[in-house]
């Protein structure tokens, strides 16, 4: 079975990595967004991820703008290789994390999903929402198939830093209770809901440990005082135990470090449909705590971790809370990390696509 990702490469993307690696056991996988976008080759099937990364074209309308006549580009390849190919796309999310107020990205998912034959989603909620909000879609070739295959875990990612050694590189006391806020705070709201909710939370020896924290700069006309202004900031948490920060990307072997010097990972998003830090979380064996949304707050629910009220931001200090009293328990961070390593590896997730290739193909 000849398979083609197209998707411009993303090496720090786990899942694609992971499951790429795990695909090719099964088929002739080539990941290439050249063959797709210069309409190039043979293929019994077309794997799309993120539409705004189908091209290095279509990323950079994603930095830049999207117009319609590129969204009509996008369309003609989606045709040509609809009718040559099953066309499978893996549903990530509801629309682009920065493009939110821009229509024409609504517009360019709905494209794309009008032309494939089959939509892999990681929970039950997103088939409901999908068939929800692309109710009057007119499907180029009939409404699409629909399965679930879990995201895989991050077994691949180094695990050898214990959690005394991971908190002595941080300097982070042994008896801690440790907040972790692993990846990207997309924006404002979120890191509020960060700072109010530590703020808020009535645990002794709190920590709260951020792999990339969202600074925000004073809104002050001379740039050696907004940067003066900003270091002052990192002062102020340098100073204070509390608040362990770092400002820029991490490597993939050092995720660990902050992984297991942490008791609970939190997820500040609001409205979102997944994310691979529920998986990763569980993978380390930790208690998470994130919105009650869509897949998120389904997968949350259902192995016993803990949920806040999107709509109610106030509510995530009291889940917090909870969590560190399901953590200094050892409730459920073992149950998680026995779940996602025993149930949701790359290999198994991988013979799942390739059943539901077959199925497409038939």
């Amino acid at each position: 079975m000849r398979t083609l990702v197209a998707n411009i490469p993303l090496p720090c993307n786990r899942f694609l990595v992971d499951l790429n690696a795990a695909l090719e056991r099964h088929v002739d996988l080539t990941h290439d967004h050249e063959a797709f976008w210069n309409m190039i080759g043979d293929y019994d099937v077309i794997h799309l991820h993120f539409p705004e990364y189908m091209t290095f074209e279509i990323q950079h309308a994603y930095i830049h703008a999207l117009s319609d006549e590129l969204i009509a580009e996008i369309e003609k390849r989606l045709q040509y290789w609809s009718e040559r190919s099953v066309l499978v796309i893996t549903r990530h999310v509801l629309l682009p994390h920065d493009a939110l107020s821009d229509p024409r990205w609504e517009k360019l998912y709905e494209t794309v999903y009008r032309y494939v034959d089959g939509v892999v989603h990681f929970a039950e909620p997103s088939i409901k929402e999908f068939r929800m909000r692309y109710a009057d879609t007119p499907f180029v070739h009939g409404h699409p198939e629909h399965c679930i295959v879990p995201h895989q875990n991050y077994a691949s990612l180094p695990n050898q830093i214990n959690r005394y050694e991971a908190r002595r590189q941080l300097g982070i006391d042994s008896n801690a209770n440790v907040l972790l806020v692993f990846g990207a705070i997309r924006n404002d709201e979120e890191r509020d809901l960060i700072q109010n909710s530590f703020r808020q939370l009535r645990v002794p020896r709190k920590v709260l440990l951020v792999s990339c924290w969202r600074e925000k700069l004073a809104k002050v006309a001379w740039i050696r005082l907004k940067y003066w202004l900003r270091d002052l900031t990192r002062l102020y948490y340098r100073l204070h135990p509390q608040y362990r920060f770092n400002y820029g990307f991490v490597e993939e072997e050092d995720a660990q470090i902050y992984l297991n010097a942490a008791d609970v990972l939190l997820i500040p998003r609001l409205h979102v449909l997944n994310s691979g830090n529920v998986t990763m979380g569980m993978t380390f064996g930790k208690v998470v705590v994130g919105p009650d949304s869509l897949d998120v707050g389904h997968l949350l629910k259902s192995t016993g971790n803990v949920i806040f009220d999107p709509a109610r931001p106030e509510t995530a200090s009291a889940a917090i809370k909870q969590a560190m009293g399901l953590a200094r328990q050892n409730r459920v961070g073992p149950a998680n990390q026995q779940k996602a390593l025993t149930e949701w590896s790359a290999a198994q997730c991988a013979d799942q696509y390739v059943v539901f290739y077959n199925k497409l193909l038939q």
